[in-house]
């Protein structure tokens, strides 16, 4: 891995912090999983429909040439007939050679802003946002490729916005607003304090595997955020072909392995506590908590169907967390 990053820092008044940065990783020798006993590209169809002929080439069951030898007894190679695929790979005794390579590589690139509010007039915010691009390649479209395929990163999150305040309200003793209270009025409206964190992140890329697309343009997959719906999170009428009879195999894969602009459902999450600290006899105080986790009751949704046969396709059906908005209030006693 190699790291480098520029940063400048500006203090404004009003004690207000502003930085402003890039930072840049480059990943070389990744480790990238290799099968030396995949299927020939020569034996695979180009079509870009589905080729039945070709299906039926390799699939067709031959005798099997180690059925009766005592070396592969309890294997997976003991029937009396195989498909001809098996024995035209380049180790047809194996079902599969296997290792892992340093052949990957991976770069990240991001803008990054974080504005401090320092502490003053009874509160303070902190607030800080990436934008970035995390690519990789690290797996090949085709077992058979040279190279692996370059394409985004599922770890890629575009946007990250994070919000953190603390406010303490400005009534009762030392305070701006009644700073001489005492008795009941001190006890009601002094000493309370609001904190807030805020989080939002993109949600992860999303890919169909081999599949036959037939509209032309990828991009017309997906829906703009104002007609995305949980019921149909993508546009399924963009192209796909839906019947199970006609879907790809045998083939070189030529459909990405992800797409930038389709995604899962984001994180957008929202906690909130108030505090309130009493004075109970000179030194003993007891305070007061009240805290709404995700105070917004923000579902998370996970991935959508993406298997064209499926009759679910294109529809969300879970979410990431099993609980939403918990509220919860607590004491604590100290001297």
């Amino acid at each position: 891995m190699h790291r480098w990053s520029f940063n400048i820092q500006q203090e404004l008044p009003g004690r207000l912090l502003i930085d402003l940065g890039y930072l840049g990783n480059r990943g070389s020798n990744l480790g990238l999983g290799q099968n030396y006993d995949a299927t020939p590209a020569r034996y695979l169809s180009n079509s870009p429909v589905r080729d039945q002929a070709a299906i039926d080439y390799l699939s067709a069951q031959v005798t099997n040439p180690f059925a009766n030898l005592p070396e592969f007894a309890g294997s997976n190679m003991v029937g009396r007939t195989v498909a001809r695929s098996q024995l035209l790979k380049p180790f047809p005794h194996f079902i599969d050679v296997s290792t892992a390579e340093s052949e990957g590589g991976s770069s990240y690139h991001s803008l990054q802003v974080r504005v401090d509010k320092r502490f003053a007039m009874g509160y303070t915010v902190q607030a800080a946002y990436t934008w970035s691009k995390f690519m990789e390649a690290a797996a090949k479209l085709n077992a058979t490729d040279a190279t692996p395929h370059r394409a985004i990163s599922t770890l890629d999150r575009p946007h990250h916005l994070t919000i953190s305040g603390v406010y303490e309200l400005p009534f009762g003793r030392g305070r701006r607003l009644l700073p001489d209270a005492s008795g009941i009025v001190e006890k009601v409206l002094g000493g309370w304090s609001v904190q807030a964190v805020y989080i939002a992140q993109s949600g992860p890329p999303l890919g169909f595997g081999n599949i036959l697309f037939y509209g032309g343009d990828i991009h017309d997959i997906v829906l703009p955020r104002s007609e995305r719906r949980v019921e149909r999170w993508f546009n399924t009428d963009a192209g796909f072909e839906k019947a199970s009879g006609r879907q790809l195999a045998s083939n070189i894969r030529t459909f990405p392995l992800r797409l930038t602009g389709l995604r899962q459902d984001g994180f957008n999450n929202l906690d909130i506590s108030v505090n309130k600290e009493f004075l109970v006899y000179e030194r003993i105080r007891f305070q007061l908590r009240a805290e709404a986790q995700d105070a917004l009751n923000h579902a998370m949704f996970g991935a959508p169907n993406l298997d064209p046969v499926n009759s679910l396709f294109g529809r969300v059906n879970s979410s990431v967390w099993g609980e939403q908005r918990r509220i919860s209030i607590g004491g604590k006693l100290y001297w």
